[in-house]
């Protein structure tokens, strides 16, 4: 009994002692000091503080058995158990993982730190919020001197990218080469988002020259998921997105286009307004009488949904490494008949042979499918005065009465068909081979079959059909071929600890090759099976074939000095088969150099600074952005008829052929700074770049009376240069809540520095227009221009109009200036008005807390100028059609900005119509919920997250259209642009 007590006293004593709390305090410091801002937390628990601005900390609660973790973003965490320590001092040390991350560069990977060029890594997980196949719309604002432009915002379209502005006046001289896995693609949209890994962008000459004359523009490096050692993995990741119209305009309604109509035919002199007979035809009296009017965005548009499916597996082991996804997307068009559809398959498989010889193979197939609306809608301009549809709700051809030929547009959309069906195929193979260990040789071959066909079908009922063709078939079908061989050798030699030593050299052949074939048919025998059908009629057949060759040989070395000098080399020798005979060789090389300044001894004690590299460098790009056979001469098809029988034929092509053509040459320099301050908590980059191109690849217009109407050839010099920066903050960081900040800033000039040479009279240098773009080149002048007069806003009673150059204008006329003060308003009196932005950037906020995520990304264009093709549309003032509503200028509210309706055309409607095209958009915000990891451990589930994505959200512009950065009418001005949508997207990731 005396036992059995004195053990109870034992047991209680004990529970006690283990039960008992105490205070804990210490310092955190580095290698240069104390640290503030470090997260200390018990492990297991919520209980947790934060080191003060001297490193020191105070934690309450702590019992012997319990283990601290101290945590700090960019350094390694440590865990210290308790003990009977009442005082830990720790040290932490930088995350050399992080610091040494490795980058993708050309022909090879970098570690970041030792990248001495101007290479951009962007973060793929906030990328891939946006749902759309378009990946370029992906890198939007997140890099520095990376601007894209919205081309297509269609189904299957995209999007343009420039890097670093525009350096070239060629068709295509400013697309960036995109590399897939260290392969050349001719198109980024070829990728599966959820297939890709990391993003890399090479913007100076010394990462670009090693890709010599395809890189003068930049280069996007894209890498894709590859399978990892452990186990196998299954992912899956789901969407749905509903695509709405977003806009910044409204149109006139039925009643707003009947005044705006009587307001252009009210005499001008006596105030008076017209009968409506005298104004509308019989047809619009009866709209008018019967309010039946017609709100043709409503009619024509819709909202849409989007579906997106992606299924991947990844396993590996030490010999083999296999990822393999599938890959589905659908989005249907928020305007009927249009959509996309796209199936994908990867297999990225990695053997290692042997102890020296590793196969590597990737296998990529995507089926898609586009279908385009057609006969174009003209849904932004067409009178509201209408009847597309009958009593009985069934459409009906002449929407604008009986006696008007015009053909209702959703009647031509509903008996028409274009279609468009891609098969892609891509098959990379390539040998590793460890000659030594520190010699490798490898093999990379690639072959790309692309087969393009469209159908495109107008019905016998279609307008195109009035003439009794029965039905108009157009099949074509684009075959493109690509192979490539690359020879790859690398050393690494080990000398000493001192210094570092990396050389590479390269031996390419390209060869693309491009088969075109066109029928044109009709007299179809019915229209069940549209293009597929039979036609007793060939109307048309066109077969064109071209071919470019490239072989290329480069060496680089890379020198490294204590891992704080460091020296870059490149030289590339390309041949390309565009250029003329004795022209085809361009070489193009590269130097760079950078300094590690926070290695310095001096620097060691300055806590502030973590990291400040300096870099800069000068090289050599070039540019083959033309059609293959400019410099020799061609025929042009030209059959013959005699009778009824007709015989080949040719003619000399209408380009005048150029033996001297040769390589166009950009030059780059870049200088920048790296840099990390205050523990990490500020990071970023700040670049100058200056790049001339010399021997400009021009297209210029020739007399006819030579007998051909257009020249390429080499002449003048752009430059381009501009300043970049981008700065994140991880303004919080603590365990269950952090926030980080990211800015990046993009300013771009570009100038003609010369042209031919030539003088004019007065001995100014001629100006050209380009033949291509119609772009009126003038030195000293951005190539990105429009050349009118100035607009000088509108003319109000009692200014003096006599005086002002156009003396036969009337109060509410378009004003413009006439800057040689002559009387009259000429080509004289024109100005260049640059179009490109003053600058570009973007905000991003990411936050975190326990298991949710918040990310939201601003997008900001500042000072961009477009013209606007509805506002300098004549026929719109005449009250003829209907377009963008304004607060146009009337005797009894004289508007300032906006001219007078009147029946006759207006003059200088060009130089009103430009405007203001910048923007601020909340471009995404995505509400992300990551589900505790044991919720679903038991059905083999390792990770699951859902989440709300928003995309256009809200856009703040003064520029009236459909999107800031694309005019209300497409192209050809014969219908409306597809709408920019505003997405709201619920997705879901889940892994195995």
């Amino acid at each position: 009994m005396r036992y059995g007590f004195l053990t109870w006293i034992v047991l209680l004593c004990t529970a006690y002692g283990y039960s008992q709390t105490k205070t804990v305090t210490g310092t955190v410091s580095d290698n240069m000091g104390p640290m503030p801002g470090v997260n200390v937390l018990v492990k297991g628990t919520t209980n947790g503080v934060v080191t003060d601005f001297d490193g020191e900390f105070t934690i309450d609660d702590v019992s012997n058995d319990d283990t601290l973790v101290f945590s700090y973003i960019g350094f390694v965490s440590q865990e210290v158990p308790v003990g009977t320590q009442t005082e830990i001092n720790i040290t932490l040390s930088e995350d050399t993982q992080a610091l040494d991350e490795v980058v993708v560069v050309g022909y090879g990977t970098q570690k970041k730190s030792n990248v001495i060029g101007s290479v951009t890594s962007v973060e793929v997980e906030e990328a891939t919020n946006v749902p759309t196949t378009n990946v370029s719309e992906m890198l939007r604002g997140r890099a520095a001197g990376v601007q894209v432009n919205l081309g297509d915002a269609r189904p299957g379209g995209n999007s343009n990218i420039v890097i670093r502005g525009n350096v070239s006046v060629a068709p295509g001289g400013n697309s960036p080469l995109i590399i897939v896995d260290g392969l050349p693609f001719d198109n980024l949209n070829d990728v599966a988002p959820d297939d890709i890994a990391n993003i890399e962008i090479l913007k100076d000459a010394s990462s670009t020259a090693i890709y010599g004359s395809r890189a003068s523009n930049g280069v996007i490096l894209v890498t894709t998921k590859r399978g990892k050692v452990g186990k196998a993995t299954v992912n899956y990741h789901g969407y749905t997105t509903v695509q709405t119209l977003t806009k910044n305009f409204n149109q006139y309604t039925g009643s707003q286009f009947i005044d705006l109509r009587r307001e252009a035919n009210r005499n001008r002199f006596t105030g008076d307004y017209l009968s409506d007979e005298n104004i509308f035809t019989p047809f619009e009296l009866e709209a008018i009488e019967n309010q039946n009017f017609v709100d043709w965005e409503d009619l024509v548009l819709r909202d849409a949904v989007i579906q997106s499916h992606a299924l991947s597996f990844s396993a590996g082991s030490e010999k083999t490494k296999v990822f393999s996804s599938v890959n589905y997307f659908s989005q249907e068009g928020i305007i009927p008949n249009s959509g996309f559809d796209r199936g994908t398959f990867k297999l990225n498989l990695e053997q290692k042979i042997s102890d020296k010889l590793t196969f590597l193979g990737i296998i990529n197939y995507q089926n898609a499918k586009q279908d385009r609306e057609t006969g174009g809608i003209n849904f932004t301009t067409i009178t509201p005065l209408a009847q597309p549809y009958t009593a009985d709700g069934e459409l009906q051809k002449f929407y604008l009465g009986p006696s008007n030929t015009s053909v209702n547009p959703l009647w031509d959309q509903r008996e028409s068909v274009d279609e468009t069906k891609i098969n892609l195929t891509d098959v990379n193979l390539s040998l590793i081979y460890d000659i030594a260990p520190n010699l490798s040789y490898t093999l990379k071959t690639f072959l790309r079959n692309r087969n393009t066909n469209q159908g495109v079908y107008r019905s016998s009922l279609h307008s195109a059909g009035d003439e009794g063709i029965d039905g108009l078939g157009v099949l074509s079908n684009t075959l493109f071929k690509q192979v490539l061989v690359e020879n790859i050798l690398n050393y690494t030699p080990q000398i000493n600890d001192k210094h570092s030593l990396d050389l590479t050299a390269v031996q390419a052949f390209d060869e693309r090759r491009t088969e075109y074939t066109q029928l044109d048919k009709s007299g179809f025998t019915n229209d069940a099976l549209g293009f597929n059908g039979n036609a007793t009629e060939l109307l048309n057949n066109v077969r064109d074939v071209s071919q470019r060759r490239l072989l290329s040989f480069l060496g680089r070395v890379r020198y490294g000095y204590m891992d704080k000098y460091l020296l870059e080399a490149t030289a590339r020798a390309d041949g390309a088969s565009v250029f003329a005979e004795n022209n085809k060789w361009g070489f193009f090389p590269a130097v760079s150099l950078a300094w590690k300044m926070h290695m310095e001894p001096f620097m060691q004690d300055i806590d502030a600074i973590n990291e400040m590299k300096f870099r800069v460098s000068y090289g050599a790009t070039g540019n083959q952005g033309i059609n293959p056979l400019e410099s020799l001469g061609v025929a042009d098809d030209l059959p013959y008829v005699f009778g009824d029988e007709t015989v080949a034929g040719a003619t000399a092509s209408s380009r005048l052929p150029n033996p001297d053509l040769k390589w166009e040459t950009t030059t780059t320099l870049n200088a920048g700074v790296d840099f990390r301050l205050f523990n990490n908590l500020f990071q970023g980059t700040l670049e100058y770049y200056k790049a001339n191109t010399t021997d400009l690849l021009l297209d210029r217009a020739i007399a006819g009376t030579t007998g051909f109407n257009v020249i390429r050839f080499n002449s003048g010099e752009i430059q381009n240069q501009g300043i970049e920066a981008s700065l994140t903050s991880n303004i919080i960081r603590k365990e269950d809540f952090s926030w980080s900040l990211g800015l990046v800033f993009s300013r771009n000039r570009n100038e003609v520095i010369s042209l031919t040479g030539e003088l004019d009279d007065e001995g100014n240098p001629i100006d050209i227009t380009d033949a291509n773009s119609g772009r009126r080149l003038s030195v000293g002048q951005s190539i990105n221009n429009i050349w009118l007069p100035k607009y000088d806003g509108i003319y109000q009673e009692g200014d003096d109009i006599a005086g002002s150059g156009n003396p036969l204008a009337q109060p509410g006329d378009v004003r413009v200036i006439d800057q040689d003060g002559n009387g009259q308003i000429d080509n004289r009196d024109n100005v260049f008005i640059n179009t490109d932005p003053d600058w570009y950037g973007s905000i991003t906020n990411t936050i975190t807390y326990k298991n949710f995520d918040l990310f939201a990304d601003i997008y900001i264009v500042q000072n961009a100028t477009r013209l606007n093709p509805v506002l300098a549309n004549g026929e719109l003032w005449k009250g003829a059609i209907n377009g963008i509503r304004t607060k146009y200028y009337t005797p009894e509210y004289p508007s300032t900005e906006y001219p007078r309706p009147k029946p006759d055309t207006h003059l200088h409607l060009f130089p009103f119509a430009v405007r203001d095209a910048s923007y601020v958009r909340l471009r995404t915000l995505t509400l992300g919920y990551n589900i505790p990891s044991d919720t679903f451990s038991k059905i083999g589930l390792q990770s699951a997250k859902i989440y709300l994505t928003g995309t256009n959200l809200f856009t703040f512009t003064d520029f009236k259209s459909y999107s800031p950065e694309q005019t209300p009418l497409n192209n050809d001005q014969n219908g409306s642009a597809f709408p920019e949508t505003r997405n709201i997207t619920l997705g879901v990731k889940l892994g195995f």
